[in-house]
């Protein structure tokens, strides 16, 4: 027998969520997910241009090294580095710096010791510890690019200037640094070396394009020909 509304009793009131009230918190969640989501890609771009600011470190730490061998071991001080001018970065830096030669050949042993190359394919598919002069018409144009991170495209323009070192201790026959003319003999002054290393450059169809956001890492130290 079918009950009656009086026999089944007054049923508890049963209440959902309004549309209102449905796009209210859809539109708080999307707000806060957007929040983190944006948190996430700045913190994640902090950490990336940190990582390529440390190898970057380590590459003009490096180079630093290296040039200086050349100049300390060889007659590479004499003619070797190419004058180039035209540099605008770093604010108040030399705008006339040295760069790699387009080749080594006559300061290292053989060919395959040469470590410069000026065909960007080279550069790119090549040893990631070669340099890439950057040949223009005029060799005060040239420029020259080192990988900082070649998995992601990431090059660093090299430059370094030198100055005469004049305090006494630095003189020949001083207590301090000895050396000797960069053709290996002779008296000379010890010098100062002050890189320049600017980056992140991409190399983009044969070309080096600078980012917006350019940064220099500077180091100096002293070098001179011992031998």
């Amino acid at each position: 027998m079918e009950r009656t509304p009086e026999q089944l009793g007054t049923l508890p009131r049963q209440r959902g969520f309004s549309l209102i009230e449905v796009m209210t918190a859809s539109m708080v969640l999307s707000i806060f997910i957007v929040g983190i989501g944006a948190c996430w890609i700045v913190a994640d771009k902090s950490v990336n241009n940190a990582v390529v600011r440390e190898k970057a470190m380590f590459v003009a730490n490096a180079e630093m090294h290296r040039i200086t061998a050349l100049y300390v071991g060889t007659s590479f001080g004499q003619s070797g580095p190419d004058v180039t001018t035209g540099y605008s970065t770093p604010s108040g830096a030399p705008s006339t710096r040295l760069v790699y030669p387009t080749s080594l050949s006559s300061w290292v042993s053989g060919g395959s010791n040469n470590y410069i190359t000026t065909a960007a394919a080279s550069f790119l598919s090549g040893a990631e510890e070669r340099v890439w002069v950057d040949s223009q018409i005029l060799s005060a144009l040239n420029r020259s690019y080192v990988w900082i991170d070649r998995s992601r495209n990431v090059m660093g323009r090299l430059s370094w200037t030198l100055t005469n070192v004049t305090p006494s201790g630095c003189l020949v026959g001083g207590d301090g640094c000895w050396c000797v003319s960069f053709s290996g003999s002779g008296p000379a002054r010890c010098q100062k070396m002050d890189l320049f290393l600017e980056y992140p450059f991409q190399l983009a169809s044969g070309s080096a394009v600078a980012d917006s956001s350019m940064q220099t890492i500077s180091m100096s130290t002293i070098i001179g020909r011992t031998r």
